[in-house]
Order: structure tokens, then C-alpha cells, then sequence
């Protein structure tokens, strides 16, 4: 009869908890590093989507500027199809009293990214951005949303112009009014 020495039992269950743990720290550390890259990314395209939000604002106020209304102007988004393999989302949330896009990965509460939308003075402009509802101020190609797929070829931001007449105190005065917002150009 074989017999077998604990301490030989004790060597190997060490062993097996060793090798164990190794693999447990190295997919701690994968995750960590491999989640740090795809924030970084997040915030690249959040970064983008803010910036190009802000410069088509910029455009049809600026271009537009003496015009009673635009139709509305679009902004085709460069994004990549997923980050790192997952799919993502961006949206547009009206928080600490400004703007940010959020672009997050579905299904991950813990990888996302925010960027402020800079607006400028609105002394002379009431600035809408659409977060969310059914509207059809974005003209008939656009399509408004509240949030898009990041992977969506025809994701676009869009922006229009328009002069209402307000009744305030029996006088009417004219307000200039900015819509912008995520979209999904049709067609």
C-alpha cells in the first residue's frame, strides 16, 4: 500500500493556491488596465461629440446670424463601431445646470465618460438641447434623439436657428432660439 506523507499533501494544495491566486491578479490587473484604456476612449469621443456640438452651434449662430430662421444644420459624427469590442452609447444630459455628453459601454454602469457642452453667453439667445421627447425641429432628414448607438453609421448633431415673436407686458419682442442636438440622419 502506497502511502502518502502529508507533507506532501500540504505542497500540492499550496501549489494549486498559488497558481490559483496568479490567475486571480493577473485578471485583476488585465481588468484594471484594460478599463483605463476604454475610458480614455470614452472620453476622446465624448470630447469630440461636445466639440463638434459646440462648433455647429457656433456655425449657425455665427453664419446664420442674420437670418429670421436656418434650416437645420448637420454634422455627420466620425465614430468607431464599438471600443474595445463593446458597444456604447452617447447621450446628451442636462446636469450641474449646463449640458455634458455621456458616452457609456451598454450594460457597464462603471465605464463611461462626460464632457461639458460649452454654450457661451446666451445673453440675446435662449439655447435648447434636445435631450430627449419627439420633435421635429430638426427639419425632415434628421431624425432627434435623446441618446444614439455609437455604432450607428448615420449618427449626426444637428442645430437650427429660430426667431420666435414672444407677448411679454401686451409688447411683442422677437427671441432668438438655438435647438441642437444628437440625431440619426434618414435616408
Amino acid at each position: 500500500m502506497v502511502h502518502v506523507s502529508l507533507q506532501h499533501i500540504i505542497g500540492t494544495v499550496a501549489l494549486i493556491g498559488l497558481a490559483v491566486s496568479l490567475a486571480l491578479a493577473y485578471q485583476i490587473v488585465v481588468g484594471y488596465v484594460e478599463g483605463n484604456v476604454i475610458k480614455t476612449q470614452l472620453s476622446q469621443i465624448a470630447e469630440y461629440t461636445s466639440m463638434s456640438i459646440t462648433n455647429i452651434i457656433s456655425l449657425t449662430d455665427f453664419v446664420y446670424g442674420m437670418l429670421s430662421e436656418t434650416e437645420a444644420v448637420s454634422k455627420h459624427l466620425n465614430l468607431p463601431a464599438a471600443i474595445n469590442g463593446k458597444p456604447y452609447n452617447l447621450s446628451i444630459l442636462e446636469m450641474d445646470g449646463g449640458y455634458h455628453v455621456r458616452v457609456s459601454i451598454i450594460g457597464r454602469n462603471d465605464l463611461y465618460a462626460e464632457s461639458p457642452i460649452a454654450l457661451g453667453s446666451t445673453q440675446r439667445r435662449i439655447m435648447v438641447i434636445f435631450t430627449g421627447g419627439s420633435s421635429s425641429i430638426a427639419g425632415p432628414d434628421i431624425e432627434p434623439r435623446a441618446w444614439v448607438y455609437g455604432g450607428n453609421p448615420n449618427t449626426v448633431v444637428w442645430c437650427r436657428k429660430v426667431i420666435e415673436t414672444i407677448m411679454k407686458n401686451n409688447e411683442s419682442a422677437e427671441v432668438e432660439t438655438i435647438y441642437a442636438g444628437l440625431g440619426i440622419q434618414r435616408g
